[in-house]
């Protein structure tokens, strides 16, 4: 039903408006003293808070740019995005569609004012924040809906599917703040603040645990009675996805990896607050693949029993 491409925009465009969220949030969380040197009305930012926000804001925008990318690859040319921006109707696909385009454009904006490329008010800026983060939730969300909206399958149609998306999406976005605070440099000077995070990304994993528990088993009881075609549907998507063809990647690759170890890295990290890059790559790695590999099972899970029934599997 759904290509490859689309499991790469889903990941790729709420990983990216995850990141942009967190550092929006960071970037208004910066006290007033620290956004000019000396003080003063434009925003002068020092090395290290253009290592932290003005690096990783341009990484928000590369990654919601190659979500963009994967998006138009599959619609199959540029002109019908280009036509759904411009001629927008009442729908999922329409409304994410412009909050990905804000959240690409204020991403860029945001970066080059934290990089000290041009003069930037310092208020200006901090409501370019807001409307960042904003449109970072709407679009983290919306990956979630766009599926959800798709009727025809009973294992997306529940509104636990955009919430699992965007608890995904957001921990997806702290694991690429507190990777890239390492690879720039920025960690040094901002331990404290990243041991908070990490404990903020403990948090949100297992709400996502949750989350994800309550996903499968609301499903699990739609197709309980299998009274009608919808409920056999439902419960054929359960099995595929948790015990199916894709059970090892979901089990192993999702539950185990992207779940349990990073979560018991994050404490470690939490506790520490102090850099530990090896532990803090290898964390960010495992959110990033259990992140992708839970969308693509999500997918297959859901595409599986309408294939099935099409005689394609």
């Amino acid at each position: 039903m759904l290509s490859d491409l689309v499991v790469c925009y889903l990941f790729l465009g709420g990983t990216g408006a995850g990141l942009c969220l967190v550092l929006s949030v960071l970037g208004l969380l910066v006290p007033r003293s620290c956004l000019s040197t000396p003080p003063g009305v434009h925003l002068h930012p020092s090395a290290a808070y253009r290592k932290l926000l003005g690096s990783g804001l341009v990484a928000a925008f590369v990654l919601l740019a190659l979500g963009i990318v994967c998006l138009v690859a599959d619609l199959g040319n540029a002109e019908r995005m280009i036509l759904l921006l411009v001629h927008p109707t009442a729908s999922y696909l329409a409304v994410g569609s412009w909050a990905l385009a804000a959240c690409l454009a204020l991403a860029a904006a945001l970066g080059l004012a934290w990089l000290g490329v041009g003069v930037w008010n310092v208020a200006l800026v901090r409501v370019v924040h807001v409307v960042a983060g904003l449109a970072s939730l709407v679009v983290m969300v919306y990956t979630g809906l766009l599926l959800q909206s798709l009727g025809a399958v009973p294992l997306w149609a529940t509104p636990w599917l955009p919430a699992l998306f965007a608890a995904s999406s957001l921990s997806c976005g702290i694991a690429c703040a507190l990777a890239l605070a390492q690879i720039t440099g920025a960690a040094s000077a901002f331990g404290a603040v990243l041991g908070r995070l990490a404990a903020v990304d403990a948090a949100v994993i297992v709400v996502e645990a949750a989350i994800v528990a309550v996903f499968v088993y609301a499903a699990s009881q739609a197709g309980a009675p299998l009274s009608n075609g919808t409920e056999l549907a439902a419960a054929q998507s359960v099995r595929e996805l948790v015990a199916g063809r894709n059970a090892q990647l979901f089990w192993g690759c999702f539950v185990v990896l992207g779940l349990a170890v990073p979560f018991a890295l994050d404490i470690v990290l939490a506790l520490r607050r102090r850099p530990l890059p090896g532990v803090v790559l290898f964390a960010s790695a495992c959110v990033l693949v259990g992140g992708f590999v839970m969308r693509f099972c999500v997918v297959a899970a859901g595409a599986h029993p309408v294939l099935s029934s099409m005689g394609v599997m």
